[in-house]
């Protein structure tokens, strides 16, 4: 029975992503399947991506995995909360925003889960949003990836947590590291890449560039997220 009701959930949480892909009709039968889930479809969902070894994560009524280091869990925004807070901090955790559609959520929260580093395990879409938009729009320049790309990971590190914050002091602060550190990883990224990280002009370029690096894989986790879906085609449409 067990086995069971697990299947009848990973058949709804399919289904429930094939309608958000393809925006079909929500029919009446998915509707008394959503309310034996608990899912209320007049409410906004958030997805919560969780990375790490899924044997170890929470089960939880509504949720998938999407491959074996990525479990995706659906809940209302007043859960998120409490739900991320009794994590273990192993794990690295992406939280999209609410949406009727799970399935923009869902790769929401598997972008900004990408982004997640050992000072920020847990971000949120919304707070990076502006930022995801410029590195998504803008093609970066291949020379300052390549210089970019030399340098090492502490640097790139240091680079966006000061681009987030603006400030040394809080950015020495957050890499429990002392200020003049910070300076001297700032310099280097100017020394390499020929961008001064403290103007905001030059700044643009280097934070599409990281950001475009860490999330370089999201292409192939949305395909592996469109195969999930795709499995409530019929099966003449299912690319082969």
């Amino acid at each position: 029975n067990e086995q069971k009701g697990i299947s009848m959930l990973q058949k709804f949480m399919t289904e429930w992503l094939y309608i958000s892909d393809y925006d079909t009709p929500v029919s009446r039968e998915f509707v008394g399947e959503a309310n034996i889930h608990g899912v209320d479809l007049a409410k906004q969902y958030v997805a919560v991506v969780v990375k790490g070894e899924t044997a170890t994560m929470p089960e939880y009524n509504l949720a998938f995995d999407l491959d074996k280091y990525r479990r995706c869990y659906i809940m209302t925004d007043e859960c998120v909360p409490s739900f991320t807070s009794a994590l273990a901090d192993s794990f690295s955790i992406g939280i999209g925003t609410a949406h009727f559609d799970i399935s923009a959520s869902v790769k929401e929260a598997l972008y900004i889960n990408l982004l997640t580093d050992d000072i920020n395990r847990v971000l949120r879409y919304n707070k990076f949003a502006y930022l995801i938009n410029i590195a998504k729009t803008q093609s970066a320049d291949k020379n300052i990836v390549a210089y970019f790309s030399r340098l090492d990971e502490e640097a790139q590190l240091t680079l966006w947590i000061y681009a987030n914050n603006g400030a040394i002091t809080e950015t020495a602060a957050q890499l429990h590291v002392h200020p003049k550190t910070v300076r001297y990883r700032l310099n280097k990224v100017m020394a390499t890449t020929g961008l001064d990280p403290k103007v905001g002009v030059d700044l643009v370029p280097l934070i599409v560039s990281y950001i475009q690096g860490k999330t370089q894989d999201y292409d192939i986790l949305v395909g592996e997220l469109q195969s999930i879906s795709d499995r409530m085609l019929p099966r003449d449409k299912q690319t082969h």
